[in-house]
């Protein structure tokens, strides 16, 4: 078990569990690296049929970047690199060479909830929230997440959530479509093993090249355009509003 990461394996799945609770599981470069170094690991796994990713806890999935680092970075590069990983990490989960599964049990914000549209498929809990509030802390939501949420739901709806910011309850988020099944909150696991469980009816070739066939065209966009988020959170973190936004933001919660 790792510090931030902690992974389960059972009947050909692993489930993989962010575990950073006391900060609802919110991700500094140390927990970005780790998780990324467990899915390499994983992925050398051939008794991994089934990936799942979930929150440790019962409040939160991911509640993205943990906002008290962001005034930490010594200078650009730093945080340039810190946006670099974080796009590495959504897309390793995006072509990871088995089915993905992200069971969002709470709050899952901006680049939080950027893993769960990594993955292949999202089962939200009714206490499932949702929101991508990174203009309101004078940053930017990541190119990998935004491309792959315009996809789930459309141009129109996507500007709306990431320049206003609001968030979604778990019904009105499967509603519009960034989830594939809702659940009560205490049957959220068992329906990420139902789900497990039809996909494995499938052959692991026939599944791996499926899903490669899907992602091909998004995969390949995302990819090229990945270093703009990047250059632009850089540039954002040396503007004034940045560690303002960012102490407002803090304090208020």
């Amino acid at each position: 078990m790792g510090k931030y990461i902690f992974v389960e394996k059972r009947n050909g799945m692993a489930i993989v569990f962010m575990n950073r609770v006391e900060k609802h599981n919110s991700f500094d470069l140390e927990m970005l690296k780790e998780f990324r170094g467990v899915l390499k690991e994983l992925k050398e796994d051939q008794n991994i049929r089934v990936l799942m990713i979930t929150g440790a806890g019962e409040k939160s999935f991911s509640t993205g970047v943990d906002l008290s680092i962001l005034n930490d970075f010594e200078d650009t590069i730093a945080a340039r690199n810190f946006a670099l990983e974080l796009e590495g990490l959504m897309e390793e989960i995006f072509n990871f060479p088995r089915p993905t599964i992200s069971l969002v049990n709470g709050y899952a914000m901006g680049g939080g909830f950027g893993i769960a549209l990594s993955s292949d498929i999202r089962v939200l809990s009714k206490n499932a929230k949702i929101g991508f509030p990174a203009v309101k802390v004078g940053a930017v939501f990541p190119t990998g997440c935004t491309m792959r949420l315009i996809s789930h739901i459309g141009l129109g709806r996507a500007k709306d959530l990431i320049l206003t910011g609001r968030i979604l309850s778990g019904e009105e988020a499967f509603r519009i479509g960034l989830g594939d099944y809702l659940v009560e909150h205490d049957k959220l696991m068992e329906k990420g093993y139902e789900v497990a469980a039809m996909i494995m009816e499938g052959t692991d070739l026939a599944l791996s090249i499926q899903k490669s066939v899907v992602n091909n065209f998004y995969g390949a966009l995302i990819h090229m355009l990945s270093n703009l988020s990047a250059d632009s959170f850089a540039f954002l973190s040396t503007t004034p509003d940045w560690k303002q936004k960012i102490d407002e933001f803090i304090n208020k919660k």
